[in-house]
């Protein structure tokens, strides 16, 4: 008997993607049908869509027209549902607070894709990675990077932040839309989706924080958040520890038979029960050290100097070589040109 898929999305997203569909011409029944979602999954209150629903409801939303509307979306529109993310978000003693509780609450929307900050001097970059759109996710990493930019912006004393924004894929028809709403040049066809501003003020008290209600809010938000992490897979927790063994073994020990028993040891159970726990969420340690070792490999080019001979050495790789097949399997593009991508150059 398989364990139930506890990684979650918040329904709002279902219902979202549901009415678009329906608005564009087609039929409810379809849009059930193809993404397994019932009606009383999509309507219950609070109601969370698990993985294996919401690729299917990714994928079958690629035949949605590319629309506009996001950008038009205010405070109000983005936040309504998710009220704890808003209390916390908006009200912090700097923006970099702000925006460190934005990357990390999100979970409370959902955990299939990502944003990650990285800091150059006084610029800052957000890139987006989505679980489900590999090949492009342009528009979900808009959706994504207009949010974060309503936050930014709550924080401005003077003129409006610019944000630059890059996406992968072909420009929409609405692309000067989008550099108006972001108040800068935005480019398509890159190799990722990124956000990129200055923050000069990053840690510049907020004037209008209000210390009394932050820590309730920021309490309540991480409770939540707390609860749906209580639920998580297994697989993922095992995920988690393979990157923890990276970061704590040597090049000698990160190939996957070295791995594997220091997991087993970690965990305090054999090979077999490990195997039989994943098989159950239908996946092998063999898939998840491959998983752990692509986020890694991207986390080491863009914080570290490491060299790629070094980083394909400390992943466990048996050559340079190897490990460049790798990357480009999994990201179409060779590590050097990743990590130049990812420092602007």
């Amino acid at each position: 008997m398989h364990k139930p898929d506890t990684r979650t999305v918040s329904n709002r997203i279902a219902q979202q993607c549901a009415r678009a569909m329906q608005a564009d011409g087609h039929d409810p029944a379809d849009f059930f049908r193809h993404t397994g979602i019932t009606p009383t999954q999509l309507h219950e209150p609070g109601g969370r869509i698990n993985a294996e629903r919401h690729r299917r409801m990714t994928a079958y939303a690629q035949q949605l027209p590319q629309h506009r509307a996001i950008l038009d979306f205010d405070v109000t529109h983005w936040f309504a549902h998710y009220s704890g993310i808003a209390h916390v978000c908006f009200n912090r003693p700097t923006l970099r607070s702000a925006l460190h509780e934005l990357l990390h609450l999100r979970g409370l929307i959902g955990k299939f894709d990502f944003m990650l900050m990285s800091e150059n001097g006084l610029r800052i970059e957000i890139e987006y990675l989505s679980e489900f759109c590999p090949a492009g996710g342009a528009m979900q990493a808009l959706a994504n990077f207009r949010m974060l930019s309503l936050v930014a912006r709550a924080y401005d004393d003077g003129a409006p932040t610019a944000f630059h924004a890059g996406f992968r894929g072909m420009a929409p028809w609405f692309a000067p839309a989008i550099a108006e709403c972001f108040g800068a040049a935005t480019t398509f066809g890159q190799a990722r989706n990124t956000l990129t501003f200055e923050a000069p003020a990053l840690d510049r008290p907020f004037a209008q924080f209000n210390a009394m209600l932050a820590p309730h809010a920021l309490r309540q938000a991480q409770g939540q958040l707390q609860q749906l992490q209580g639920a998580q897979l297994f697989s993922a927790r095992v995920e988690q520890a393979i990157i923890d063994l990276l970061g704590r073994q040597g090049a000698e020990d990160a190939d996957s038979a070295s791995l594997l028993p220091a997991l087993c040891d970690g965990l305090a159970m054999n090979r077999w029960t490990l195997q039989r726990q994943l098989q159950q969420e239908q996946t092998s340690f063999r898939a998840l050290e491959l998983r752990a070792k692509s986020r890694e490999s991207r986390r080491l080019l863009r914080e570290t100097s490491m060299s790629v001979v070094e980083i394909s050495e400390h992943l466990g790789f048996s050559s340079q070589s190897a490990f460049t097949r790798f990357f480009k399997t999994q990201f179409a593009l060779p590590p050097a040109r990743y990590r130049s991508d990812a420092a602007g150059l």
